[in-house]
């Protein structure tokens, strides 16, 4: 007999395919892409509340299937440019996958983990199929801007209904609403220094007042890892492609004075976690938490650091090396996680990954040094966070940056690669006169 949970599992993926042909069919494919990532970054409340024990297939993982199938879709259309694109991802996923069945999570719970990632690589992928023009690269990047708008709209109802205290979680949770603003940030500095893009004198200023509005949100939201990529994204920018942010970046002393900013940055009790019968800053008890489960890691058989202990492991395996935590938490540091769960070889896959990306940037460097160097900042950014927060769970955040990433390599690599001159473009120019003496 089939269980109920497999069974209904089954029955989702079949209403779920034909819902998605159905919708590429109505909308077309690149369309439907837009639409997906228009609506996104506001629809969290909802998936909430169509997973109320936080375990199930809810609204948000029908969406995350939907943007995998869409690439499967992009994928028979233009194998090439899909394919290319999912390259550096390979090693990464399958990785991953192997990890899966060494998982000492239920089956179910390991793939769910794996198809969030393979979402990941979907969304740099699907700009590649999308960009055949100047014009497509921008109603791309216009998307993801437009996709804040309701987000930053609700953050401003929470501090004036006083809900959010000093740290506003918006439309996301607080950590994944953060990290979004600065993806935002840098997208403002690119659409303004990128050679490849030409606004309106109208435009332009929207995107000036819109800066300001940003970070004053990141700041209010109180996560420590998103102060730190804001400051990369702003020191790269104003080292690099305008000095005049160096200016600007001389006032940050003072931003100790705006409220709530001074205790998190100085009392060492912010963020404390129970710790038996203490109390550890954050900082602290994520000291000992890395280093517990590096000895507990060391302690273990060697071919675990190889292939690493599965999907999901981390927490799984908390209690064993963490017992006095009085609540389950994440690793804290995607570099450690990657290693526990998926060995050194997940990790170097990982690494690769982010070298890749830059690689893929640096294509631009030599015809739009300004926009290469803004999003190189964004990834350095997004590799320091990495470092001591949960990155690979926020999905949101990670769709936006990725698909951001996404536009500007494959916007890169359009401009980059010459283009054929049509038949008939040539032979007028061959058969052209060239002074007007030659003209009957």
């Amino acid at each position: 007999m089939i269980p109920i949970g497999t069974l209904g599992a089954v029955v989702l993926g079949v209403a779920l395919g034909v819902a998605s042909f159905g919708i590429a069919f109505a909308l077309g494919l690149r369309r439907a892409v837009l639409a997906v990532l228009l609506v996104r970054s506001s629809c969290d409340p909802l998936f909430a509340l169509t997973q109320s024990d936080g375990r199930g297939m809810g609204l948000g993982a029908v969406v995350n299937a939907l943007v995998i199938i869409l690439a499967l879709l992009f994928f028979l259309e233009s194998p090439a440019l899909i394919g290319s694109a999912i390259l550096p991802w390979a090693a990464f996923l399958m990785t991953a996958l192997a990890s899966v069945i060494g998982s000492p999570e239920p089956t179910m719970k390991a793939l769910r983990g794996f198809f969030v990632l393979t979402s990941y690589a979907a969304v740099f992928a699907f700009p590649f199929a999308l960009i055949r023009s100047r014009q497509w690269a921008l109603r791309c990047l216009t998307v993801v801007m437009c996709s804040s708008i309701i987000p930053l709209a609700y953050a401003f109802v929470e501090l004036a209904s006083g809900s959010a205290g000093f740290q506003v979680s918006s439309t996301f949770g607080v950590n994944i609403f953060a990290h979004y603003l600065v993806v935002l940030l840098a997208l403002t500095l690119f659409l303004l220094r990128s050679s490849l893009v030409s606004l309106s004198p109208r435009v332009g200023r929207w995107l000036l007042l819109y800066q300001p509005i940003i970070v004053i949100l990141i700041l209010l939201s109180g996560v420590r890892s998103a102060w730190v990529s804001c400051a990369i994204v702003l020191i790269v920018y104003a080292s690099t492609v305008d000095k005049r942010y160096l200016l600007g970046l001389s006032l940050v002393p003072l931003l100790i004075f705006v409220p709530g900013v001074e205790e998190r940055l100085l009392d060492l009790q912010a963020g404390w976690l129970d710790y038996g019968y203490g109390r550890l800053n954050s900082y602290a008890w994520r000291q000992i938490l890395w280093q517990s489960a590096l000895d507990w890691l060391m302690e273990n058989p060697s071919e675990y650091l190889v292939l690493g202990y599965g999907l999901g492991s981390f927490e799984h395996y908390l209690p064993m090396f963490f017992p006095r935590a009085v609540e389950r938490v994440g690793a804290h540091n995607v570099f450690l996680q990657i290693f526990f769960e998926m060995g050194i070889l997940g990790l170097l896959a990982f690494l690769c990954l982010f070298v890749a990306l830059f690689a893929k940037l640096k294509i631009g460097y030599s015809f739009d040094k300004g926009g290469a160097m803004i999003l190189m900042g964004l990834a350095l950014a997004q590799l320091a966070a990495s470092y001591s927060d949960n990155m690979l769970d926020y999905l949101a955040y990670q769709w936006y940056f990725w698909f951001v990433m996404g536009v500007v390599c494959a916007w890169y690599k359009l401009h980059s690669t010459p283009q054929p001159v049509h038949t008939s473009t040539a032979r007028g120019l061959i058969l052209a006169p060239s002074t007007g003496e030659d003209t009957v």
